[in-house]
């Protein structure tokens, strides 16, 4: 797999805050989804200078639909990891549509159908889009961005999700169930 043109994942804030978090979800995954909520207040918290947080969407082995979810958000947020936030709040707040209970029965173009769908109530402006084509292609820019993900998290030894490091570190106490003063009581020392 070559090196990746760009760094793994969508960071907000400043990539020379003192200090920086890495968060690990799937799409999929419902700790990830009651997980989410908590690391949006953490970035809107300390946006600004003090706090760099980056979202890596990744793929467990168990989440099937979690692959060409990963690569509408590539698609969906080009160079601005603002728009993949807001993007992976819209799939987590549909995910129940996506999760392996209502596709037990469904098939890979049943899922990029509904995919398009979710990305046209995100953006009306996007409905014509060629996205199930995009998402289609395994070999092309989007799944290579999308694996260089994946590869990052394989490399940093990341099996579960949400996985948090902040500066480097795995933080394990940092789980779902966190809440913003949990994720505080770690930052806060370091600003």
């Amino acid at each position: 797999m070559p090196v990746p043109s760009r760094p793994s994942g969508f960071r907000l804030g400043s990539g020379d805050a003192p200090a920086q978090i890495e968060v690990f979800i799937d799409l999929e995954c419902p700790f990830s989804k009651k997980a989410w909520p908590t690391v949006l207040a953490v970035a809107s918290h300390y946006q600004g200078e003090s706090v760099g947080i980056t979202a890596h969407p990744i793929v467990l082995c168990d989440h099937r639909q979690s692959w060409d979810l990963t690569k509408a958000v590539v698609a969906i947020a080009g160079n601005d990891p603002q728009r993949a936030w807001q993007f992976m709040s819209h799939l987590y707040q549909h995910q129940a549509d996506y999760a392996q209970d209502a596709f037990d029965h469904k098939t890979r173009q049943d899922l990029w159908q509904l995919i398009e769908d979710l990305v046209a109530k995100f953006d009306p402006a996007l409905s014509d889009s060629d996205l199930a084509q995009q998402i289609s292609d395994e070999e092309g820019a989007l799944a290579s961005r999308a694996k260089a993900s994946v590869r990052y998290a394989i490399g940093r030894g990341v099996w579960s999700t949400p996985t948090i490091f902040v500066n480097g570190s795995p933080v394990p106490e940092l789980e779902s169930s966190s809440t913003l003063s949990d994720w505080q009581a770690i930052i806060d020392p370091m600003l």
